[in-house]
């Protein structure tokens, strides 16, 4: 989500009352299916039991998402600072335990409240939330699965027969230990990663052995609490890359219980069973009390486990959590940024959110422990310069970019030193993180003071860059204060309203499941409506409706997603171009092909630089009489010799290339609805059968007696046939494109020649830099980096306009397809129609609590009632 996708139209907007209103009903519907689930009587069939327990679980879970406040979740590598930066912007770098070193942890939630008068900023409540038995069983399938993958790639002829379908919680743990021990060579340490995860499987082994009564079956895991003074022990445990030389036995002790006082020895034997830390922390007074959302109530900060340190439970731990959060910030490491890890935890988004456009566009990301760049001491024009000028800089540059969606408004340049240096915050100084923490202050404010000056200069020649403004905040603050704004203006924009968007499919579950049981409960329907002969088969056929309209709507993601989507409609394969590589490329073209270049090239100089415009007058060597001037070439009339003139070509260049890539979306469009019309034809054809459209028709004018079922009976065939969509989109996004006074504004921001940053001999132009400034802007090789910028440039509108249109098409054909959708008739109407019968208005009860339950919420407005 993006403040452009929020522009158009704005219904990501969280102050909207409906999401609020939405959120709260679906919390009644929670509530209600709980109330109508306890007063079933279910018979002890294992299928129709296996039903009830999947409807109570996500009761439980529409129940938990809706009560839960908006998360942020800050992401990234070990040792990137994210939890000495995470106390830091809550006014206290001491908050959570910091540790150096790889090590594996637990998810923690920081819930933060105002602090009464004169308290400082602190962890006032901790509870420790347990795994269930069948969450720890998905976790402990997860670690298998890397198990025998890891197994598979090293080679070697091992044999994983045993471990496939197998789950130590649910199977027993002698075929792991038998595998292991017979399997793998523990002296030789030949494959690390292998053993690594076999490791953690023992440990989790181990926990279950003396603490099993700390996993509860059901839907609702154990929560103790625990004193603040003890969080280390619950969130920080050894380096597992420590690896035994031989396979761990089966760990021997007394067993432990959630009855006896939780002490530290307790956490370290049932850290490997612990699904998260919830903190209660209270906020100084004049200290950041965490991003509001929309509606007024506090979001929480969640503290992801790093990657990086072979803990694969970690990473499950994340992509569970991941699943729950609303926003992100990944915290990359200035002085690594392009490490594999960033790229890790971007895969690990993707598996649980939206498509690769909108998800990069929805990051933040803090580039921390900027401290330690050095800043370039070569003259620089401008931030594209300063950038090009370091190599750590370019490389954090393209790895925040490129998480991001080259969103550079969206990279803040943090460090916590700093922070502390130029605010005075308070720190331990003991232990060995305080000693180096203390021995570092000087050297973090001295660059500081350094990065600030340069800041300074940037003002001058590159005011409106976001860089700009980052580097002044990072001398101030350190970088805290924008994190702080952005973390703002994102929950107070989305948050709300991205709560509602991981409600609704919960929602959509819990309906489905509650369904599905009650077909099993109460199988048989009642009468059936005059002239509808076989209504089993009518049910059959408009679930077969509704399960080829959910594959349309899950379709849509791709249609969203420009960067995945090829030219045919689907996902573009390896090697292929998808709809934005294509849009892309001809901008490049275009660009590559503007006659200017040449000009340039044609006024260059033995010393590699580029002369000023040709002026009028005979050439050196002479005066003469002075009184004939020389005509200009046609070549040199065109020659742009300022940014106003390159700029008359730069602006129709964007608009042109935002049309050309319309074209090429429409296409795939197109070719998407072809396909989607072709696989949809199996169910027209039944549709449309005589003998079933006449019941059908009946069955449609019972339940739309004003007109006959008419309007119904069109919505119906249009929802089985995409053939519409073509024309629907060329009319949503016609080509050309439109152009307006806000698109031209934000063409003229991204225009990489600025006055201030022109050529020399541009009158306007302000160069601070010099005479060597002077050199490098207007040397050649200057002119190619001017050209790329361009394309850049241009390749950002484009991708910009593309992903608009991309999230635009999909929210009204979602729209669209919602009201075609209603036409179906679902089989709770269908049976609230058949018990009335075809004359009676009466309503006869069920018997049955989670049908009343479902005619009821069917029949409600913004419920299923169709």
């Amino acid at each position: 989500m993006t403040d452009f996708h929020a522009g158009q139209g704005g219904s990501a907007s969280s102050s909207a009352p409906g999401h609020r209103t939405a959120i709260a009903r679906y919390r009644e519907l929670a509530d209600r299916a709980m109330t109508a689930l306890g007063q079933e009587d279910v018979p002890e069939a294992a299928a129709v039991r296996q039903a009830y327990d999947r409807a109570v679980g996500l009761g439980v879970k529409l129940r938990e998402r809706c009560a839960k406040p908006v998360s942020v979740g800050i992401v990234g590598e070990y040792s990137a600072g994210k939890s000495m930066l995470l106390g830091t912007l809550l006014g206290a770098p001491g908050l959570l335990p910091v540790s150096g070193s790889p090590t594996t942890g637990n998810v923690t939630v920081l819930r933060v409240e105002p602090a009464p008068p004169g308290e400082p900023t602190r962890v006032r409540a901790a509870r420790i939330e347990y795994l269930t038995r069948e969450e720890l069983a998905e976790t402990v399938g997860y670690i298998m699965d890397e198990l025998v993958r890891t197994v598979r790639r090293a080679g070697g002829g091992r044999d994983v027969s045993a471990l496939e379908d197998y789950n130590p919680v649910r199977d027993g743990w002698d075929v792991l230990n038998r595998w292991a021990e017979t399997t793998l060579d523990w002296a030789a340490m030949e494959n690390s990663r292998l053993l690594g995860i076999t490791l953690e499987l023992t440990r989790i082994r181990d926990a279950l052995r003396l603490a099993g009564e700390f996993v509860l079956d059901g839907h609702t895991g154990l929560s103790l609490p625990v004193e603040p003074d003890m969080l280390r022990q619950a969130l920080d445990i050894e380096d597992i890359r420590d690896l035994p030389r031989s396979f761990p036995r089966t760990a021997q002790g007394f067993p432990v219980s959630p009855r006896d006082p939780l002490t530290a020895q307790t956490l370290r034997v049932t850290f490997t069973l612990i699904r998260r830390v919830v903190c209660q922390v209270w906020v100084a007074q004049g200290d950041w009390a965490g991003p509001l959302p929309g509606d007024g109530s506090a979001a929480e900060l969640c503290d992801l486990p790093g990657l990086g340190a072979t803990a694969v439970r970690d990473e499950y731990l994340s992509v569970r959590e991941l699943d729950e959060i609303d926003a992100i910030v990944i915290v990359l490491p200035s002085h690594r940024a392009e490490r594999d890890d960033a790229r890790q935890f971007y895969s690990l988004l993707e598996r649980n959110r939206r498509g690769k456009g909108a998800l990069s566009e929805s990051i933040l990301v803090a580039a921390n422990c900027f401290d330690l760049l050095q800043p370039p001491d070569v003259p620089f024009a401008g931030v594209a310069d300063l950038v090009a000028s370091s190599r750590d800089l370019s490389s954090l540059h393209r790895m925040a970019t490129t998480l991001n969606g080259r969103r550079e408004d969206r990279v803040a340049f943090t460090s916590s030193l700093v922070a502390i240096t130029t605010q005075g915050l308070p720190y331990e100084t003991g232990g060995e993180e305080g000693e180096k923490i203390t021995a570092s202050l000087g050297a973090a404010g001295a660059q500081a003071e350094r990065w600030k000056r340069i800041a300074a200069d940037l003002v001058l020649t590159d005011p409106g860059h976001p860089y700009t403004t980052a580097l002044g905040g990072f001398g101030r603050d350190g970088g805290v204060g924008g994190l702080r704004d952005m973390l703002d203006r994102h929950v107070r924009t989305y948050g709300v309203f991205l709560k509602h968007e991981a409600v609704v499919p919960v929602a959509t579950d819990l309906l489905t499941a509650l369904r599905a049981l009650d077909r099993m409960l109460r199988p048989t329907l009642g009468g059936v409506p005059a002239g509808v002969r076989d209504t089993g088969s009518l049910t059959a056929l408009f679930r077969v409706v509704e399960e080829e309209t959910s594959h349309t709507v899950r379709s849509l993601v791709l249609l969203a997603d420009p960067e995945r989507l090829a030219t045919d409609g689907t996902q573009v394969v390896p090697g292929g171009s998808a709809v934005l590589d294509l849009a892309r490329a001809g901008a490049t073209y275009d660009v590559f092909t503007w006659r200017e270049w040449q000009q340039y090239r044609d006024r260059v100089g033995d010393d590699g630089r580029i002369g000023p415009p040709l002026g009028g007058g005979r050439a050196a060597g002479g005066r003469g009489f002075g009184v004939a001037r020389r005509m200009p070439t046609e070549a040199e009339a065109g020659a742009p010799d300022t940014t106003e003139r390159l700029f008359a070509r730069f602006e129709p260049t964007c608009v042109r290339a935002v049309g050309e890539a319309r074209e090429i979306y429409l296409e795939a469009v197109a070719a998407w609805a072809e396909r989607r019309h072709r696989e949809l034809t199996h169910v027209r054809e039944r549709l449309r059968d005589p003998g079933t459209w006449e019941s059908v028709g009946r069955l449609l004018a019972a339940l739309d007696p004003e007109d006959g079922g008419q309007a119904r009976g069109h919505n119906l065939l249009s929802l089985v046939s995409m053939d519409w969509l073509p024309d629907a989109a060329a009319g949503l996004l016609p080509v050309p494109v439109p152009a307006s006074y806000e698109d031209r504004d934000r063409i003229a921001e991204r225009f990489p020649l600025r006055t201030v940053q022109a050529l020399p001999w541009n009158g306007g132009r302000h160069n601070i830099a010099g005479d060597a400034g002077a050199r490098v802007v207007t040397h050649q090789m200057n002119i190619f980096r001017v050209r790329g910028d361009i394309v850049a440039a241009v390749g950002h509108h484009v991708r910009r306009h593309l992903l608009a249109d991309a999230v635009r098409l999909g929210r009204e054909l979602r729209v669209e397809l919602q009201e075609l959708r209603e036409a179906v008739p679902a089989e709770e109407s269908v049976r609230r129609l058949t018990r009335r019968g075809p004359h009676g208005n009466g309503r006869a009860s069920t018997g049955g609590p989670v049908r009343d339950l479902l005619d009821e919420w069917d029949g409600k407005s913004g419920g299923n009632a169709r």
